[in-house]
């Protein structure tokens, strides 16, 4: 029981979600100085646009390019802090979201209804569910720490945050961490409609990007998901950001 309650899990990651409002309160009863509302905005883009669409989606679950050691431990900060879980249980839920999407089987999307923006909704990914692969493979080597004690080394860190200002832990952590959580969900059910994955820009201000999704399932390997030269792909040019030189076209 302590064991999945430590790894990623839905349990947890919707209480951090459904906690956004006592933050926010928190936050707004504090009287801080305006900055600290801008440090939330900035960690929510590391969380939502470095973290989840370039580390978690771009690399981990695709490998769309390389970066250097240092820049991955970076990016993957951003998005195992964010309560997006560890590489490995991303990449296991993105792997059968591809292979069964928009059926009873896909974990998140349409198909489990607008409920789903609470990740309580999603379709738990078992064990013996897993698309094992060569890039799987590698990340239960690299990080099964990570995965197994997941839930501990972010409020261990959370904890830090706290000795040191209150107002970091809530304003660098708690409250865009649980925006990310909301807004990726959202996401996640508007990249599909009723004829399946599809191309619309109508979210790219608020997720940053990822707005191709048909593109991306027709081609998973696609680097850049907007093929019309008229359209941008935000991630994209992310991805070259922190991609090491040569990796990326």
């Amino acid at each position: 029981m302590i064991k999945k309650l430590i790894e990623p899990n839905l349990i947890n990651i919707t209480i951090m979600q459904l906690l956004l409002p006592v933050f926010l309160y928190i936050g707004i009863i504090s009287n801080v100085a305006w900055y600290w509302w801008v440090s939330s905005f900035v960690f929510y883009f590391l969380f939502t646009a470095i973290g989840n669409n370039v580390g978690m989606h771009r690399f981990y679950c695709h490998y769309n390019f390389k970066m250097t050691r240092s820049m991955e431990y970076f990016v993957l900060w951003c998005g195992a802090t964010a309560g997006l879980g560890s590489p490995m249980s991303y990449i296991n839920t993105h792997l059968i979201h591809h292979k069964y999407n928009d059926t009873e089987l896909d974990s998140h999307g349409p198909v489990r209804g607008w409920k789903s923006v609470l990740y309580y909704f999603h379709r738990h990914i078992r064990p013996s569910e897993t698309v094992f692969s060569r890039t799987m493979c590698k990340l239960i080597v690299r990080f099964s720490w990570l995965h197994q004690y997941y839930w501990l080394i972010l409020l261990a860190q959370g904890f830090i945050m706290y000795l040191i200002d209150w107002k970091i832990m809530l304003f660098c952590w708690l409250i865009p961490a649980s925006v990310t959580l909301w807004v990726v969900a959202l996401v996640l059910v508007m990249q599909h409609d009723a004829n399946g994955p599809s191309n619309t820009k109508s979210y790219q201000w608020f997720a940053f990007g990822e707005a191709w999704h048909r593109n991306h399932h027709i081609n998973p390997a696609l680097v850049n998901h907007a093929i019309d030269p008229t359209k941008i792909d935000w991630t994209y040019h992310l991805c070259r950001l922190v991609a090491k030189k040569g990796s990326i076209e």
